[in-house]
Parts: C-alpha cells; structure tokens; sequence
C-alpha cells in the first residue's frame, strides 16, 4: 500500500526536498506498536508548468510524498499519521524504505504532520473480511470540481462506511490549462474523509493528459511533456517507473484530444491490483494495446496468470467504453480499436465488468459479447456522470438490444459489491438533494441488478432455470 500526501514547498526550505526533509508515515495496528515507515530521501516529486493566470509566468506545484508500506496485516485497520521529518546526517541508505521504531523519532525534526487518520487494509487473496460482509467498491469517472461534482462527494462521503476502495474510471480534475484546478480538486477530495481512509485507485482520462490548451497552435511540431501531474501526484500498483516521452501537439485535435496511442507505458498509465477475492486490471485506453505492445503484451500475461479459485471475480477498468449507446466519441480508435483487440481478450478470460467513463452519461448492458447478449460475456458500464457534465444524446432513440439501462440527464456513481464467488450487485446512485439538503432517498437509486458471476453461469441456470437475475 502506498500512502500520498503533499505539502507546500514553502516548509521545507530552500535546501529543498532533496537535501533536508523526507516523508513518512507512523501507523499503529490493533496488534501493532507504533512503526514508522520513512520513505526515499529522494522521494518527494514538484513539478512546474506555464500558467495562463495574469501575472503568473509559471506554476509551481506543492511536494507530493509517496510512502510504500509493505507486510501489513490484511483486514485490518490501522491509525496513520503522515509527518515530514528532517535530518542533517541522514542519508538515503540510511533511511531508504526502513521500519524505523517511534522512539527513533527522537533524532529526527518533525517539520509537518498531518492530523491521526485511519484505514484498513484489504482481505487477503482470495479471502473475505472476517466478519463476513460483502466487498464494496464505489465507482467514479468524469468528476471534475463544480457544483455537481461536489454533491456527488458528498454523497459518496455520506455512503462511504460501506465502501472499501474507490475505482476512479479518468479524467478526474479537467484542469485544462490551469494546474490549479489540479489543487482545486485535489481540495475538494480532501474536505472529506472518505479520500483519506479508503484505498482509491485511478484510470488516465483524455484531459488527464494535461493536453487540453486553450490558445495553443495544434498545427505546428511543438512537443508537451504528457500526464505531467497525473504521474507527480498520484502513485498507483506500478509494474515499472514510467516511460514518457514527449508528444508532437500535432498528435492532437484543436480541443486537446489524442488522435493516436501516446508515447506513455508503465507508471500509473496501467497496472493491476488484487483485493480479496476480485482481480483489478487498470488499462492505458491512450497507450497503445495493439498486438505487440507493451501494454497488450503485459495486459495478456496478466489474463493468463489470473486464478479464477482464487480470484473468481475479474474486474477490468479503463477510461474510453468498448460499447456506448451514445452519438458522442464513438469514431474514435481508443474505442474502435479496444472492442476489436480487447473484446475476445475480455470474452475469453471471462472477465465480469468493463468499467468506463469518457461520456457524460450511464449506461449498463447486458452481458454481451460481440454485439450480442451473451450470458458469459462482460457487463460494460459507462460510469461518466460524476460531476463535468451530464446530456449526452442517444445514437439511436431506441436502445440496442444490449443495452439495459442507460441515461443521459442524471449526474451520480455506482456501487458494485461482492457477496460471495458466485453473486454481487451493481448499483448506479443518482446523486441530489432536496430543499433541506437532504439526500433525496426515493430518487437515489437509479438502477440496481443482481449479477450471477459468469464463471458459474451455465451451473446457476441449471440449477433454477425460473432465476431472472443475471
């Protein structure tokens, strides 16, 4: 597990980062003394771009720290508190990644520290929490930091004690040119609870990308430095640092989006996750996945060494949808090309949910494969109605045969939870409030299925051929 926080530049000085200050985290168990866990001396990540603001040349973003903590107990929760220490004699073999004792505290400055916070681990492999509940995830894509943005937090934020992690599908901040958006927000996240004591774990959304720039000439060869603050910030399951190289803005349309696969692999572009008895696999759709890339060779490997006895629930996350039932984005080849090469990866790996974002809007299918309903295929869900906008106009005015549910008017975020290996539930919440700002409870819940594992399918419909659940 990796715990982030930040911190202004303005407290560590100007020796900077490098040389006088150093992350940590000091955690207690239920079982557990204190144990502080003190990250690399080079850990802290900055960075700077132009700034469209009056006045301001350059923005200048604060410190971002990413402490890895290894062999915590699964299923448990833990107290935490993040601090910036500094040490005139230390060095980075002397404090890389070590398990430093409360009293070692001593000898070390505390700078900062952020207030006592709590979380708790996932179960083990293949395990469910102790007491039996189900496994929760609450699902976000196309949040953005406006007005429905925030009802939809606080909505969440009102739920979360049920919720165990949070799988964002992109575009999170849509900072366009102005990284302070990227801290508004990162701001508004942090005004709730829930961010700082459930594990969340991110997709690369388009306007992720940082390539969204107004006045910019897309026509000439000038390079950009892609997802400048999406690898500075966030810190995901990496397979291997990442690779990115500069791109040409020719490479994009006039509003900022890709017209091909970007020079970007690893990091936190794709990666996978387990947690208890689900399988996460989190897809780059603008790193190429043709066949012979790293990221279909990676993604391939992955399917084949998944243990479905283990892991009998496979869950797959991307930002651009396989499917949609919705006019917009639907030419594009981050689409085009993942329902061409992806899809009999997906059909042949029995993996149970597809979640997207990309279109403002909700959409649930069937299991399906191929264009058809397909009892063993994958649910798509397209999860994009967090809070940027919501309005998006249906491609046909009667749904696809594969289509369950859709809608393009109601902002919200889904809920999948797993009982057991054979059965979970999806929930899509539609996220408002009435006159006393109080959750509108007989309009919350937009739509609600009960999912039989596809694994187990064709067993389950043999056994009660009269069940009307998937």
């Amino acid at each position: 597990m990796t715990v982030s926080f930040s911190i202004s530049s303005a407290c560590v000085g100007k020796k900077g980062p490098g040389t006088n200050s150093v992350g940590a985290v000091r955690l207690r168990g239920e079982r557990d003394d204190d144990v502080l866990v003190v990250g690399d001396i080079d850990d802290a990540k900055s960075y700077s771009a132009m700034s469209p603001r009056k006045g301001v040349k350059r923005y200048y973003s604060d410190l971002y720290y990413h402490v890895e903590i290894e062999d915590l107990r699964p299923g448990q929760e833990y107290s935490y508190e993040c601090l910036l220490l500094t040490k005139d004699d230390m060095s980075s073999q002397q404090y890389l990644r070590q398990d430093k004792s409360s009293k070692e505290m001593d000898h070390a400055s505390v700078m900062a520290r952020s207030d006592i916070l709590t979380f708790t681990t996932p179960p083990a492999p293949g395990q469910w929490y102790a007491s039996g509940r189900a496994i929760k995830f609450a699902v976000l894509g196309d949040l953005a930091a406006r007005e429905h943005s925030r009802k939809t937090i606080r909505h969440l934020d009102h739920q979360s004690k049920s919720a165990n992690a949070i799988l964002f599908a992109g575009d999170l901040a849509y900072p366009s040119k102005d990284h302070e958006n990227w801290d508004k927000w990162m701001d508004m996240m942090s005004e709730r609870d829930f961010f700082s004591s459930i594990p969340t774990q991110i997709a690369l959304g388009n306007h992720d990308l940082d390539t969204y720039k107004g006045g910019w000439n897309y026509t000439n060869n000038e390079s950009i430095e892609i997802a400048l603050a999406y690898e500075h910030r966030f810190q995901m399951p990496q397979i291997r640092p990442p690779i990115r190289e500069l791109a040409s803005l020719t490479g994009f349309t006039e509003d900022g989006q890709p017209k091909d696969f970007l020079p970007y692999e690893y990091g936190n572009a794709y990666y996978s996750f387990t947690f208890g008895p689900s399988k996460h696999i989190v897809l780059s759709s603008f790193s190429s996945f043709r066949e012979g890339s790293l990221q279909h060779d990676w993604l391939l490997s992955e399917l084949k060494s998944v243990d479905r006895s283990v892991t009998p629930w496979l869950i797959v996350m991307l930002h651009c949808p396989l499917y949609t039932t919705f006019k917009t984005h639907r030419k594009e080849i981050f689409i085009t090309e993942a329902r061409a090469i992806l899809e009999p990866l997906f059909v042949d790996y029995t993996v149970n949910f597809v979640i997207a974002g990309h279109i403002h809007a909700y959409m649930r299918t069937h299991p399906m494969a191929f264009s058809r309903r397909n009892p063993r295929g994958p649910i798509h869900i397209i999860q994009g109605n967090g809070g940027k906008a919501v309005g998006q106009s249906y491609y046909n005015e009667t749904a696809e045969e594969w289509v369950d549910v859709r809608d393009q008017s109601q902002y919200g975020y889904g809920t999948l939870e797993l009982f057991n290996n054979t059965h979970a539930k999806w929930r899509w919440i539609k996220t408002g409030y009435d006159e006393g700002g109080e959750f509108e409870t007989d309009l919350s819940l937009h739509d609600e299925i009960l999912v039989r594992n596809q694994l187990y399918v064709e067993e389950m419909m043999s056994m009660n051929n009269e069940d009307e659940d998937y």
